[in-house]
């Protein structure tokens, strides 16, 4: 068992019976994860070759693996054991290639599919190392057997409620059933992951991310997937990061889980590559700070994915990837809690008012003496003004009037507020209207 692995079943184990065998979420920073497929289809690389072209190590790697028709067990062991290997802990995305009547889900609601799942289960427990698990990821598309869409869609009274579409009612039913099959063997080493696509298909209010969600009881990390085809097909034009995760992320801010992109990648053609993945790290830094985990879709597929695709787009992510924000090892200080309050006493609350055209104030809460350092920057990763402050034990305010030094008045738009102390960092979003 290799070093990295051995320190997080110490950690693990010092943190009780509730998060045993659990990956542990960083109190500062974000997992540095890939999709680095192990064969040449297509041009794609393995584990050692991405992490010699990202210059750093990854931390998390992700593989699919799809249900099969005899329903044998197939726990993918001998893969989970490579990674380990690497020192890097599994990403095991589970899809669910199931048959049912009158609908795919069907099979697993009804208990078809128990003594797979039971027999899986089973084995992930004897594996007994900490691990991923992302079943039925991007249920609210129509490209998979396990998608709302074919599932019942959006009719009503088919299934349980008569007041909510079928198809999130059945994906909710077979996600719960999955987890509870595994909680009934006394699975502990499985960090769950529910995963909605960014986009919707078809874009129907039954089809909305937030209708598919099964319950902070089964689910331990929220995943984000979403991508920017730029203009490789017909339909799709080049995106931001920004753009391509802000209104999802928005969705699930005010639930209790860390999140993760659990993939996601750039198109080349259409924009500059490598300036959208420099902009997507910065602005997962700065914006979502939420995100412990963020995955490199790396893979020359429906358009060319990969980190190398150009010597460009390679160059951008090295120096994204470089900041020291985004970890190569499993961390040993966890998150204490989700309600905002941070490690060493150190807290920042809600602005307010907020969007503003005068000033606005920021409430913060650090133990007396601590050094807080303030940055106000802008969306492109420049500064605006900066301050320090000293912790009072209790509560402090911080004013910022929507100008830069020296006094000069910015213009509206998104701004951060971006509060550090030597362990912690939280950022908050700011809208200047003038």
């Amino acid at each position: 068992m290799t070093r990295g692995v051995v320190a997080l079943l110490a950690v693990l184990a010092s943190l009780g019976s509730s998060a045993a065998g659990q990956v542990p979420v960083p109190a500062n920073g974000c997992y540095h994860s890939a999709f680095t497929p192990n064969y040449q289809a297509g041009g794609a690389y393995g584990h050692d070759d991405f992490e010699a072209l990202a210059q750093k190590k990854i931390a998390i790697e992700m593989f699919y693996t799809g249900w099969p028709a005899n329903r044998t067990p197939d726990f993918p062991k001998t893969q989970c054991d490579a990674i380990v290997q690497k020192d890097a802990i599994p990403h095991v995305t589970w899809e669910p290639w199931v048959n049912g009547y009158p609908f795919p889900l069907d099979g697993i609601i009804s208990g078809t599919y128990d003594s797979y799942i039971i027999g899986y289960a089973n084995a992930v427990k004897s594996w007994a190392k900490p691990l991923f698990i992302r079943v039925g990821h991007e249920m609210n598309g129509d490209w998979y057997p396990w998608g709302g869409k074919n599932n019942g869609g959006g009719t009503l009274g088919g299934f349980g409620d008569p007041a909510k579409a079928d198809g999130p009612e059945r994906f909710i039913a077979s996600f719960r059933r999955v987890r509870r099959l595994f909680d009934s063997v006394g699975v502990t080493n499985v960090s769950w992951i529910w995963c909605p696509n960014n986009g919707s298909a078809p874009a129907e209010p039954w089809n909305q991310p937030e209708n598919f969600y099964p319950g902070d009881d089964v689910v331990d990390w929220i995943g984000l997937d979403g991508y920017n085809w730029g203009t490789s097909q017909t339909w799709s034009g080049w995106v931001s990061f920004y753009d391509t995760f802000k209104d999802i992320y928005s969705k699930f801010t005010s639930l209790s889980k860390p999140m993760m992109i659990g993939e996601f990648a750039s198109a080349e053609v259409g924009g500059d590559k490598g300036k959208w993945i420099r902009d997507a790290y910065l602005f997962n830094k700065l914006i979502f700070p939420r995100v412990k985990a963020i995955t490199w879709f790396n893979i020359n597929k429906e358009t060319d994915w990969r980190i190398n695709s150009t010597g460009s787009a390679l160059s951008g992510y090295q120096a994204a990837i470089s900041d020291p924000y985004y970890l190569s090892d499993i961390v040993t200080t966890t998150v204490e809690n989700e309600s905002g309050e941070l490690p060493g006493g150190f807290r920042v609350d809600e602005a307010y008012p907020n969007p503003f055209n005068g000033s606005v104030i920021i409430p913060f809460v650090a133990p007396r003496g601590r050094q807080v350092q303030i940055q106000i920057m802008d969306v492109l990763g420049q500064e605006i003004t900066s301050a320090a402050m000293q912790g009072q034990g209790a509560i402090s305010y911080y004013r910022w009037d929507g100008t830069g030094a020296p006094g000069r008045s910015v213009a509206s738009g998104l701004y951060l507020a971006i509060f550090r102390t030597p362990t912690v960092t939280n950022t908050k979003k700011l809208l200047y209207i003038k």
